[in-house]
C-alpha cells in the first residue's frame, strides 16, 4: 500500500485562522474559504470543483504529538 504524502497547511493559520478552506486538485493552493462550510463548498463548485478537498483552520495553533 502506497503512503500518502504529508501536508503541511501551518502557513495558513495567519490568514484562514476559524475559517473553512477548499483546496485545489493537486491541495497546493485555497481556492475557497468561509465562516460557513456549505459556504465555502458553493464558492469552490463556482470556480469549478466537482468535490473540493475542505479543511477547517483551527482558531489556535495548538501543539500536536501523536499517530495514526
Amino acid at each position: 500500500m502506497k503512503q500518502a504524502k504529508t501536508k503541511d497547511w501551518t502557513h495558513l493559520y495567519p490568514r484562514y485562522a476559524g475559517l473553512w478552506v477548499a483546496f485545489s486538485k493537486d491541495k497546493e493552493r485555497v481556492v475557497s474559504s468561509a465562516k460557513n462550510l456549505e459556504v465555502a463548498i458553493k464558492k469552490a463548485k463556482e470556480d469549478g470543483l466537482k468535490n473540493p478537498l475542505m479543511f477547517k483552520v483551527p482558531q489556535q495553533m495548538l501543539p500536536y504529538v501523536g499517530s495514526y
